[in-house]
């Protein structure tokens, strides 16, 4: 049986953080997705160490290896601009090469969900090339919504698909009234 967990990362992760990004970064480049940056170029370990001290950078750990990594913040001015506190937004998320296609994605947004519902935040955001249809498409698969599409002009003609899935919170004060009458005919 696979065994996955997710943990906060730490500055002995920075060597595998940047091995995992630059692997994603590859993996982005072969379908003509340039926002992390062109063939050849790539994230540093001064870059990634920087990332953990300015934010929560996350390991994937798959029976004791790291093969993903990813980031979850709760502001994202840069992108949307300024907002009400209703989300979580996820950047930079990584597979390990030779990982990819075993469910990591889906498993990183999953976990980020929770998180987000626990904060009793209503959306999960995220965003990318909107020239890289296979990503869109992932993503579209997995419940989001493109909620609008920003160009980036300090990038050239890089634009940003928008993403967001609206997440339940339930009550749990409501989950046991519904419970109490559920099957009455009154």
């Amino acid at each position: 049986m696979i065994s996955r967990n997710i943990r906060r990362a730490t500055a002995e992760d920075v060597a595998v953080i940047t091995q995992i990004r630059n692997d994603a970064h590859a993996k982005k480049v072969t379908y003509g997705d340039y926002a992390w940056g062109r063939e050849g170029e790539g994230f540093s370990e001064r870059w990634v160490l920087n990332s953990l001290s300015r934010r929560a950078v996350y390991v994937v750990e798959q029976d004791g290896l790291p093969v993903g990594t990813f980031s979850l913040d709760w502001s994202d001015d840069a992108y949307r601009g300024p907002q009400e506190p209703v989300g979580g937004y996820v950047h930079g998320l990584s597979v390990r090469k030779g990982f990819n296609g075993l469910g990591l994605g889906s498993f990183m947004i999953s976990w980020c969900a929770n998180q987000v519902i626990t904060q009793k935040r209503r959306f999960i955001r995220l965003g990318c090339d909107a020239r890289n249809a296979r990503l869109c498409a992932y993503y579209e698969s997995l419940g989001f919504i493109r909620v609008g599409v920003a160009p980036m002009p300090e990038h050239g003609d890089y634009r940003e698909s928008l993403y967001e899935k609206p997440l339940v919170i339930r009550d749990p004060k409501v989950e046991g009234e519904n419970d109490k009458y559920q099957g009455d005919s009154e």
